[in-house]
């Protein structure tokens, strides 16, 4: 009789369970009414009274039991459902992601490009520029000599 008094202690119209699935901070894991997928309690106050003898109260509870593993496998449904919903919206943010990635990854890959591109144009300059100070420290060095050469008189 304990245990009938329990299984139906879940089927009193009274009884409020709406505060146990209150929304958290994510909108979309509880965007459903739980009571609203199912219809209405096949029990009430009537058939715990009656259900006192022994064959009404199996049941009783048997109808208990079916009503709670309907309201259980239809609120297995909605959380699978939500998150099939959540894993979808993952998977589109990491398509963009990737997409991004792939777009910035060209960006760079171009910019890459250009500064080998500018340092070689830079390294060939910079050579050509050694090559022309080089010839002109050359010319220095024989405008230099010539000019000793003439200041000075050769004693023979």
């Amino acid at each position: 009789m304990q245990q009938n008094c329990v299984a139906n202690l879940a089927c009193l119209p009274g009884l409020d369970f709406t505060s146990l699935f209150q929304p958290q901070n994510d909108p979309y894991i509880y965007d459903f009414d739980p009571l609203d997928m199912v219809g209405p309690y096949s029990c009430n106050a009537s058939t715990i009274i009656s259900s006192m003898s022994a064959g009404t109260a199996d049941n009783q509870e048997r109808l208990c039991n079916d009503e709670r593993k309907k309201r259980r496998l239809a609120s297995n449904r909605e959380s699978a459902r939500r998150s099939r919903v959540r894993k979808q919206r993952r998977l589109s943010d990491l398509s963009s992601q990737v997409a991004e990635l792939q777009d910035t990854n060209q960006r760079l890959l171009i910019e890459l490009h250009h500064v080998i591109a500018k340092h070689a144009r830079i390294v060939r300059e910079n050579a050509k520029l050694r090559e022309e100070a080089a010839d002109l420290q050359r010319r220095l060095d024989k405008m230099e000599e010539a000019a000793a050469a003439t200041e000075t008189p050769e004693v023979a």
